[in-house]
């Protein structure tokens, strides 16, 4: 495995602003875990339990959470834990009136929604309506753009396709806020764009076009919407009541960055930018609903053993599977996925040799969340 920050995971999705405006340093606000069960610390306990006579470290979660939220406007929600036994906390602020962040906010997730993607694509190869080697094209042959291009190069992203997230795509996503793209209307963009990487399968290169099309293979195979897909194969059976794509999810927490008018989401419309990224980057979710997807995963609720390795393995040795990346971070191996959309940040992480879950959720763009999460994982 590599070091995380070798990789190319921490792709803005939509070329977000790398701070947080009108920043004034507010007095932190915290929240604890509504619900914890008997194996549970609560979040200002330290980070090592020294009832056994072991090390204690220094400082504890709450205490790594407000650090990260000193000073800047919005927060950080985190979930840490083994199935059974997650803490989930909270600090900094859910809006600019100074709201608290709750450990069941809702946040946008950007390119976490891959994983999603993937699962529901793995879906579909073992109900047999296509596999990991069928050409795009034969299921949509109108889009020429991905010729040659298969299943597998989408998920592990050595399509070759140009990727339409690019600083001129950016600014045409923001002159209009209001407005409602299509998957075609983002490929016709592809289109024009430069030449991407050469010829399908010989070079890895993160692009989100590969999974706006394995979006519209679900749609074409299944005759639904991504959103119907989402719900009948994950969310309703996993029970994820706040997990859902921007335009049909719950209203999501207050995003914080530069780039946004008068730098924070509130009153601005995301319809442009979560129906662009669609099925690269357009859901919402919770702590809590990431640890249950994650586990889900983990433990065969949703695809078979052999799906899930398909998915979490390094065949290349370059930390890349389908739809998520496997990494060390912090001397620990992991495999998950990050996201970025303005004003927000995310993380999912699952730490195979542990069976630990790791979310981290930030609507602040001055709190990375690959950073809290590290910050957390060096001192557990």
């Amino acid at each position: 495995m590599r070091a995380w920050s070798s990789l190319v995971v921490g792709v803005s999705l939509l070329f977000a602003g790398c701070s947080g405006a009108e920043s004034v340093a507010p007095d932190v606000v915290t929240s604890t875990p509504q619900e914890e069960t008997a194996q549970t610390l609560p979040c200002d306990a330290p980070y090592a339990d020294a009832s056994d006579g072991g090390p204690t470290a220094e400082g504890s979660l709450q205490g790594t959470l407000e650090a990260a939220v000193d000073g800047v406007s919005g927060g950080v929600v985190v979930a840490v834990g083994t199935p059974g036994a997650v803490r989930y906390c909270a600090a900094g602020r859910a809006d600019s009136e100074g709201e608290a962040l709750a450990v069941d906010d809702v946040f946008r997730i950007g390119s976490v929604t891959k994983t999603f993607t993937a699962v529901m694509v793995m879906q579909l190869v073992q109900e047999g309506k296509l596999t990991l080697e069928t050409e795009v094209t034969e299921v949509l042959p109108d889009l020429s753009v991905a010729g040659g291009v298969r299943v597998r190069h989408l998920l592990d992203h050595t399509s070759g396709l140009a990727d339409y997230v690019e600083p001129g795509f950016d600014r045409t996503l923001r002159a209009d806020w209001d407005r409602e793209w299509t998957a075609q209307e983002v490929m016709d963009r592809v289109g024009e764009l430069v030449p991407g990487t050469g010829p399908p399968g010989r070079v890895h290169r993160y692009s989100n076009t590969n999974f706006v099309v394995a979006g519209m293979l679900i749609e074409e195979i299944t005759g639904q919407s991504l959103a119907q897909n989402l719900q009948s194969r994950i969310t309703v059976p996993l029970g994820l009541s706040h997990t859902a794509y921007g335009p049909d999810g719950p209203e999501p927490v207050t995003g914080f960055a530069l780039i946004l008018p008068r730098g924070r989401s509130e009153g601005v419309s995301y319809r442009s930018l979560e129906t662009a990224a669609g099925a690269a980057g357009g859901m919402v979710s919770t702590a809590a609903d990431l640890v249950t997807f994650l586990s889900a995963l983990d433990d065969g609720q949703l695809i078979t053993a052999h799906s899930w390795e398909a998915m979490s393995s390094d065949p290349q040795g370059n930390g890349v599977g389908l739809g998520l990346f496997s990494a060390t971070i912090v001397e620990r191996d992991a495999v998950g996925h990050d996201g970025e959309i303005h004003g927000y940040s995310s993380i999912t992480l699952l730490l195979p040799d542990s069976d630990e879950v790791v979310v981290v959720l930030s609507n602040d763009q001055e709190v990375p969340a690959i950073e809290v999460a590290e910050n957390i994982l060096s001192r557990a």
